[in-house]
Parts: C-alpha cells; sequence; structure tokens
C-alpha cells in the first residue's frame, strides 16, 4: 500500500516537473512521512544503514547538483526516496539514469534542461514491481 501511494506521489512530482522544471516541497516531505511510517510498521529494518545510505547518496546527488547536472528538487525526492527503499535506491537511480539517457538521446537534446523526474518515477516503478 505504501508503495502505491509512494509511486502517486512520484507520478504527480514528474507531472509537476514536466510542466514547470521545479518540483514543491510537499513531494519530499510526503515521501519521507511515508518512509517512516514503514519503519514503524516494520521496526525490524536496521536505521543506521538506512542513515548512512541516504547520507551516502544525499553527497552524491549534492555534488552533482553542485556540477548543474541535477535540480534541488530531484536530490530532495530521491534522498526521501532512500529512506524507503533503502539500498534498493541505488537500481533506482541506475534506471533512471538509463531512462534519462535513452529519452535525451532521442529528443536530441543535450545541452537543453530536460525534467528527470520522469525517469525517476519509471525507475521507481520497474524497481518496485
Amino acid at each position: 500500500m505504501i508503495k502505491i501511494l509512494i509511486l502517486i506521489i512520484l507520478f504527480f512530482a514528474a507531472a509537476e516537473d514536466i510542466k514547470k522544471m521545479e518540483v514543491g516541497y510537499i513531494y519530499p516531505a510526503s515521501i519521507l512521512a511515508l518512509s517512516f511510517v514503514n519503519f514503524f510498521l516494520k521496526p525490524h529494518i536496521l536505521l543506521k544503514f538506512y542513515l548512512l545510505n541516504s547520507l551516502l547518496l544525499f553527497a552524491v546527488l549534492f555534488l552533482f547538483w553542485l556540477l548543474g547536472g541535477i535540480g534541488g528538487g530531484d536530490v530532495k525526492i530521491l534522498t526521501a526516496l532512500s529512506f524507503y527503499s533503502g539500498f534498493k535506491i541505488w537500481d533506482i537511480l541506475l534506471w533512471a539514469s538509463v531512462i534519462f539517457i535513452f529519452y535525451s538521446l532521442t529528443l536530441r537534446k543535450f545541452k537543453t534542461k530536460l525534467p528527470f523526474m520522469p525517469a525517476v518515477f519509471a525507475g521507481a516503478i520497474l524497481n518496485f514491481l
């Protein structure tokens, strides 16, 4: 049930990213809240490993943000999503990157900014199913 809610949130975040090229604060906050609900439903999850994983992911994505390769909303949503998915976030990020490269090559827009959140949504679908 939480997976479906997270996918719905990612869908609306992707739609907003396509429309405005930015993502509102409500989406990462909602995903983070659902992640905490999931943790309390399944307390056997090792929280400190998830926190370290999320910190590592944030550091990597923050570096990409500083270099101008990714937006701030993408960093926030992926970091919040890492609290839910744990180490599977790297699979989601890999799928999202492959999908993003594929559609940027298809559109032949290399120097134009493209929304990344639709690729994250598709990567999450591929990973969650």
